[in-house]
């Protein structure tokens, strides 16, 4: 019998199952996933419904009745237990299943600080629907509250406490906020955003230890010293990938799940997708990547070679994030980034920040600028944008305008960017 597994009820997990419908699959299909909870987005999570009182529905990926017409048996609190390559099993606790195809879509894992005091309640990681429900409800009751680092989790989260009227501090080890995934001076516009909503920051901090009083936190500890107060602490310090255990499977774990273009293990009967991935990109380089859309890209990408059809190529990875009023868009690989333009004005809270490299376009990021993210990705998927010579001249007119202009301008003399 053919039948795909799928270890994982993620995004990329869910993406794949319908993705192999919608391509004409017709074996059975199985998702299996430990949460009790259908499957659900995750970044949503973090923004608006992390403040509100809308409960877990609201968060669902998909109607659970769409699992059963597309003949998808989404099977919830199953754990696996043990995986037999040469016999194509997955043993789980409610039985053993045989599989043609067995989909790793196991995602990441919050990294989480190894300190005195990490017992403490109050303590948060946020990554689960189960951690965002338990973090909902210590958030009512909270006074004050720490977050460690200043990444898209914990810059999200300090945004929607703060709108409750909640004071946050955040603690991070860089010397500025998202130190590896934004421009600095997006960076730099970002934080005074959430310092006009009275979010306070510490840079360059390092947390020592936590201290408590009777079982929950109380202050964070520096290494400088000094104390900061809380009462609820929120981790958010980067993740690691799911799926060390796999090496002693015989497959190959770097740093993820080593995979090749089309997402295939060293076995041929394995695939692993999505951020428990280390798959081999455009340029032949070996990356991990923790995004939806890079979830959703492995997803159909390695449906299509199990449904024997061809194979799409690699998507521009796109991210997106909602902070302090800022909407943040951003598109392409910003570890390639070599030089950057502004185009737009930070002063209108309305601008663009294009990163290129040998003279291409590796990378953008949009501050309130959708209609910029939209041109975004459309040149660096044709890879038509125009020079820096070109855009610099007119960056002040904003991007979308400037392609605008630099469009007319080619029409009216038949020249080329």
């Amino acid at each position: 019998m053919s039948r795909v597994v799928i270890v994982g009820g993620g995004h990329s997990g869910v993406e794949l199952a319908f993705s192999l419908r919608q391509l004409g699959y017709t074996g059975a299909i199985a998702v299996l996933e430990k949460s009790s909870f259908p499957p659900y987005e995750r970044p949503p999570m973090s923004k608006s419904w992390i403040s509100g009182t809308a409960g877990p529905d609201e968060l669902a990926l998909r109607n659970q009745n769409a699992f059963a017409q597309s003949t998808i048996d989404l099977m919830l609190n199953c754990e696996v237990n043990s995986i037999d390559r040469k016999q194509q099993t997955v043993t789980t606790n409610d039985g053993v299943i045989e599989y043609s195809v067995l989909v790793l879509a196991l995602g990441s894992s919050p990294r989480q600080l190894r300190i005195t005091g990490s017992e403490l309640s109050g303590l948060h990681q946020f990554h689960t629907l189960e951690h965002a429900l338990a973090l909902r409800d210590d958030l009512a009751r909270a006074s004050r509250i720490a977050v460690i680092g200043a990444g898209f989790i914990g810059l999200e989260f300090a945004s929607a406490a703060a709108k409750l009227g909640k004071p946050v501090v955040i603690l991070e080890t860089a010397a500025r906020v998202m130190p590896r995934t934004a421009s600095e001076l997006t960076a730099s516009y970002v934080r005074s955003r959430h310092e006009v909503s009275g979010t306070d920051f510490r840079f360059n901090a390092s947390v020592l230890e936590i201290r408590g009083q009777a079982g929950r936190v109380k202050e964070i500890v520096l290494s400088d010293g000094t104390c900061v107060e809380a009462n609820l602490v929120v981790q958010g310090i980067g993740a690691n990938p799911n799926g060390e255990w796999t090496a002693d499977l015989g497959l190959n774990f770097d740093n993820g799940i080593v995979v090749d273009t089309c997402l295939r293990t060293n076995d041929p009967n394995i695939y692993a997708i999505g951020d428990c991935a280390r798959f081999v990109d455009e340029e032949g380089r070996s990356v991990r990547l923790e995004s939806i859309g890079n979830a959703c890209d492995h997803a159909r990408r390695a449906a299509a070679a199990i449904a024997n059809t061809p194979v799409p190529p690699i998507e521009t990875p796109w991210f997106w994030s909602n902070q302090a009023g800022v909407r943040l868009q951003m598109a392409g690989r910003i570890d390639r980034v070599e030089d950057w333009l502004l185009t737009g004005s930070v002063e209108t809270n309305a601008f663009s920040m294009l990163g290129w490299r040998n003279r291409k376009l590796v990378y953008g990021e949009s501050v309130n600028c959708p209609g910029d993210h939209v041109v975004i990705r459309n040149l660096l998927a044709t890879d038509t944008v125009p020079t820096p010579e070109k855009l610099k001249p007119i960056s002040g007119m904003g991007l979308k305008a400037g392609i605008k202009f630099l469009a007319q301008q080619q029409a009216e003399s038949g020249s080329v960017y």
